[in-house]
């Protein structure tokens, strides 16, 4: 018998039929979303490996059963909840994988309004979660542009972070606790205590471990009481991408706290905007402010003091307002045939890449960026940026970019060329990072020797600690060694 036959065997033994699907057309048919899009949309995708199977875990106990015994036989797990996989996360490498499924683990557990915080199962949807707390005038705080099919299991793998991340926090600020199951088969516990100093943060361990350290079952996030009808929000037009950025570190340095910072150079407003017109050096940028009226107001009337004092130009909040209104219709056009004919048409594709760096470094970054990559890359046909989650020590950039596809069967390289190239930049800056939030993946991982420089030795041995044999997830997060 295959291995193929002995593994599904093995599992249909522990979940039952219903929750094992074996036909590989079946399993074609659940890819992740964003994996290998050009190829599909040219149907010419086909991967190199498939999955020995792929496997509904609808509960912790399943969950252990299953990792237990491919823990035991040398079986390697791919975890998912959602599919969008924008690093490669989710994508097969061997031909001795099998894929597990937390979506059917989609109950809320609790909605506790008195210690604000939810408790909901890996395989619950973010946009359902979030609507369940704004029935109580509560809200997670959390909203990635990705919100409408983005599930929390996924969420805390990846180490999200959402589009009000300068107000709320991004996923590790709102994790309180959690419930995950070890390559072995142990189940762990955290509590969801207010804070603890018995020892390190173990929720680390898991959080933004992609799937590569344990299956994490549930999780327990925090809420906030929600003013969606008291926010404050303006629009500026400045002189350039570098005024736009030493205002919006004036923001944050003096302690404001706006929800939504955007600022946006003239390639990117271009792409995404259209109706806000930008001379040649020009930038765009916008805030919001939340919390009670007297808070949002007062931290409003203070960003545009600021943006005033430093020659803004106030343009209202048309813009703004289009931008919430419009701001997750990515995920509508993701994987859909609109998408595909697009691709086909044009050749063209688009994506985005983010980085991380202190004040000194990022403006830096910025402009070595637009003069490197589009040469290094030259079927670049728009190559632009913008700032959306800011810190008082620094913020991130958003490269995005167009690229004709030279190659349909080798696309992946070509989108992988624009991140290399981009990841030469970064990691010039000591205070950079390669990546701020989408994860490692099997993308980036090329780089994450450099990225983490000394203090790989430290990741490495917690994959070995936890994952001794390798199972989860090989090549995502760290490189294969072999």
């Amino acid at each position: 018998m295959s291995l193929k036959e002995n593994t599904a065997n093995a599992i249909t033994a522990i979940v039952g039929a219903e929750n094992v699907i074996t036909n590989e057309e079946t399993i074609l048919s659940l890819d992740p979303v964003m994996l290998s899009a050009f190829q599909k949309a040219h149907g010419t995708y086909k991967p190199a490996f498939m999955p020995l199977c792929y496997v509904k875990i609808a509960s912790t106990e399943m969950a252990s059963k299953v990792l237990a015994y491919c823990n035991e036989n040398d079986i390697h797990v791919i975890i998912r909840t959602g599919a969008s996989s924008s690093e490669g996360q989710l994508k097969v490498i061997d031909d001795r994988t099998v894929i597990l499924d937390g979506s059917p683990m989609n109950e809320i557990i609790s909605i506790d309004p008195v210690n604000m915080v939810a408790t909901a199962q890996c395989g619950v949807p973010l946009a359902v979660l979030e609507a369940k707390a704004n029935e109580l005038n509560l809200t997670t705080g959390h909203s990635p542009q990705s919100q409408p099919m983005a599930y929390m299991g996924g969420l805390v793998a990846t180490r999200s972070t959402g589009q009000f991340s300068t107000y709320y926090g991004s996923i590790e600020d709102l994790v309180c606790g959690m419930e995950g199951v070890l390559p072995n088969g142990e189940v762990f516990r955290i509590r969801p205590v207010p804070r603890r100093a018995a020892g390190p943060d173990l929720r680390h361990i898991v959080i933004g471990a992609e799937g590569t350290i344990a299956f994490m079952t549930e999780v327990t996030v925090k809420l906030f009481s929600y003013y969606p009808d008291e926010m404050w929000r303006n629009g500026y037009i400045v002189k350039s991408f570098d005024e736009g950025m030493a205002t919006v570190r004036e923001i944050m340095v003096k302690g404001y706290k706006p929800s939504v910072v955007r600022l946006y150079d003239k390639a990117d407003v271009d792409h995404n905007y259209g109706s806000v017109k930008l001379k040649d050096e020009e930038a765009f940028m916008f805030f919001s402010c939340e919390g009670p009226g007297e808070i949002a107001a007062a931290n409003g009337a203070a960003i545009h003091k600021i943006c005033m004092d430093n020659g803004a130009e106030d343009i209202g909040t048309k813009a703004v307002d289009h931008w919430f209104i419009h701001r997750n219709d990515l995920c509508d056009i993701t994987g859909s045939e609109m998408e595909a004919k697009h691709y086909r048409e044009t050749g063209i594709a688009y994506a985005t890449m983010e980085i991380c760096a202190n004040w000194e470094d990022i403006g830096k970054i910025y402009t070595d960026a637009m003069e490197y990559v589009p040469n290094k890359v030259p079927n670049l046909t728009m190559f632009g940026g913008h700032v959306s989650h800011s810190y008082i020590n620094g913020t991130n950039i958003y490269f995005v970019y167009n690229i004709k596809i030279n190659d349909v069967a080798n696309a992946d390289l070509e989108y992988w060329a624009v991140m290399d190239a981009v990841c030469d930049v970064v990691l010039k800056y000591p205070s950079a990072t390669i990546v701020h939030h989408h994860g490692v993946g099997k993308a980036r991982v090329l780089r994450i020797k450099e990225e983490l420089g000394t203090s790989y030795p430290l990741l490495r041995t917690l994959k070995d600690a936890f994952d001794p044999k390798g199972i989860m997830n090989p090549g995502c997060l760290l490189p294969l060694e072999k």
